[in-house]
Parts: C-alpha cells; structure tokens; sequence
C-alpha cells in the first residue's frame, strides 16, 4: 500500500478538509478513450467525499454514485459513446454546457463561508448540502424535507433545459421543455407530465420565498441522473465510490445530463497527462527550493514525492471529472481536458484551476509535504 495514501487518510481525519485545486487545458489532443479500459459500464455525471455523518443526512430519494478506475496499459483509443445516463421522457439535443468546479469553502465561527465559481460568497450551516449541475457549483443549496431532496426551482430547471412559469392564481408551475410539460401545484402531491396524471412523495413548496421543487424527480423527468455522493473511500482499492467535489460538507447532491454520443478523454489520456505535468512541477519546485536552501538535503522527500508522481493514478470520478491521485489531488474533465487541483489547510479547502506559470503552483507541494 502506498506510503503516501495511508498518510493522506490520516490527514483527512484530522482535518477533514481535503486537498487543494486548480486547472488548466490540455492541448494537441482528440478527446478519446481507451479502447481496452472498461468504461462501458460507467455512468459519467453532468455537472460537480467524507464520510456520511447521520443517518437523518442521506435522502431515501438520493443515491450514492462513483466509477471503477481502470489505466489501459496499450494506450490505444476510441471515442467512447457510453458515459452517460439512459434516455427519459424528454429527447431534446443537448449541448456540452460550460463546467466550472472551482470554490472556496471556510471555516469561520462555526459557519462555513462558501465562495462559489461566479465570486458570489454565501454563510451556511453546517447542514450546508452543495449542489452541482453538469460539473458546476451552484450558488444555492438543496434542503431536506421529509427525508426527500428539494432543490430551488429556477435554478434547477433552467440548468436542465427548461423555462419555467408560475400562475400566481393557482400557485401551480409549469415547466417547459421542447414539446414536453410538467404542471406542479404548491403543496400538492399530484403532478401532471404532458397531461398525465402522477403522485409525488414530497410535495413543491416555498422555503424563504423561494420555490422549491423535489430535485430528483424534476431532474430525471428533465432527463438529467441524479447522485448523492458522501466520499465513500474502499481501503483495499483504495479509490474513491462516491468521491465529493465540495470537501468538508456530509454530502454533495450531484445532477449531470450529458448525451452518450459525446467523445471524451479516456483515464489512459487523463493519468498520462496529469504525469507529466506533476513530473514538470516537480523539476520547476525542485530547482526552485534547492536555490532558496543551498545548505539543507531534501533528498529523502524528494524522493517520496516522486514516488507519488510515480504512482499517478484514478482514484475516482465526479461528474464530467475523473480524480486523479498524484503527488496532490487533480480533477480532468472528461470533455475537455480542463485540469484543476484540490487542496486544503486547516480552516479552508478549495478547487481552483490550474495555470501554466501561477506561482501558487509551487504551494501545491509546500502545502502537501511540508516544506519549510
């Protein structure tokens, strides 16, 4: 077992905010997969762990989600066309929309203090539930109501496709997509799709007068798949089941809606990729810190991280992002190659993207193996 895992375990433990992120795009390659890698089977999310706390946490409408890792070691390919979730009533072409993972979440006073991709920052409670659609943090959250996850109207829908209209009168939503409708009633169980009458768990209703509507539900009628992933982490594998992308929270509610036929990059690309940039890194900092300490010999540590480097690998996936285990954390997007690192320190973890020549690069080893 690797040395540098067991000891990121006990990191994780102790501070329960994990690694630290930022990307970048991958350029001269055709967004491919491997053609020996078993991919076939796994569902790749739209858009967005530790572990579980309460029971009370985990909606009995919510599921947990993650991949298998598999490297091909041919590195051959062929666009995959089976990474996405199965066909629903609604049968509009999609478009890959934008994903931006990137946030900040601190710790302060009690609260956690979120900086979501659009630079909007929002407190929440520790019950804070971040919810990703199609690979991005959205600046809202789910709530909990009867055990059944409900999500805010506008913002579920719209990220989905649909265009929404309310009839103040009724106090009914209609929501539109293509040629297709669903007509919902605040407070009522009952629900029409294209005319057709229906029985929901929980019913719509309004939360600090916002709309809320039952997330998983709404979303895979909108033909979207739903996850709720807790960071569910297989020791023995050691690889992520239901990694979370917004660390330091009990779960992450993750909506994805992606069309099969969309060519994306293979783990061989992704893990080979992130190699050689973690190999790049390596040689910058090293020249970099053997300047500022003449006198000192990091040889040893040195040494353990290029092991890590060594032993790139998928430990994941998250949405449209694989995660991949290097001398830190990265996320690749699938589709498009984008990298970002995921990081953390005692009072705060974050994604960011990574960019060629940020001198933030260099922290990425500072931060991770202490260097002094």
């Amino acid at each position: 077992m690797k040395k540098f895992r067991t000891m990121a375990l006990v990191l994780a433990a102790v501070i329960i905010l994990p690694y630290n992120a930022r990307s970048a795009e991958v350029s001269g390659q055709t967004a491919v997969t491997d053609e020996t890698a078993a991919e076939s089977s796994t569902t790749v999310p739209d858009e967005t762990g530790s572990q579980t706390t309460s029971e009370e946490q985990i909606p009995a409408d919510t599921v947990s989600a993650g991949e298998t890792s598999t490297t091909s070691s041919t590195g051959e390919s062929t666009p995959d066309i089976s990474a996405a979730q199965g066909q629903s009533l609604f049968n509009e072409p999609l478009k890959l929309p934008n994903a931006n993972p990137t946030y900040n979440l601190e710790l302060k006073s009690g609260s956690l203090n979120v900086t979501y991709p659009n630079h909007e920052s929002s407190a929440h409670d520790s019950k804070y539930i971040p919810l990703i659609i199609n690979g991005t943090l959205v600046d809202s959250e789910v709530l909990l109501v009867h055990d059944r996850t409900l999500a805010p109207l506008r913002v579920l829908t719209e990220a989905l496709g649909g265009s929404v209209d309310w009839n103040d009168a009724e106090h009914s939503i209609t929501i539109t997509k293509g040629n297709d409708i669903i007509k919902m009633t605040i407070g009522s169980n009952q629900v029409y799709i294209n005319g057709v009458e229906s029985t929901i768990d929980v019913p719509p209703d309004i939360y600090n007068d916002l709309t809320y509507l039952p997330l998983r539900f709404v979303a895979e009628t909108l033909g979207a798949q739903v996850t709720y992933n807790t960071g569910e982490y297989d020791p023995v594998s050691m690889a992520y089941q239901s990694y979370k992308l917004v660390q330091g929270v009990s779960a992450n509610a993750v909506i994805d809606q992606y069309d099969p036929s969309w060519p994306v990059y293979s783990k061989f690309q992704a893990q080979s990729t992130i190699t050689a940039l973690s190999q790049k890194l390596f040689d910058q900092f090293t020249q970099q810190n053997n300047a500022n300490n003449p006198d000192k010999d990091y040889t040893s540590k040195y040494n353990f991280i290029l092991y890590n480097i060594n032993n790139t690998r998928i430990v994941g996936s998250v949405s449209r992002y694989y995660v991949v285990e290097s001398f830190c954390l990265f996320l690749f997007d699938k589709y498009t190659g984008t990298i970002y690192t995921a990081g953390s320190n005692s009072t705060s973890n974050w994604v960011r993207r990574y960019a060629e020549g940020d001198p933030q690069n260099m922290n990425l080893f500072t931060d991770t193996y202490f260097f002094k």
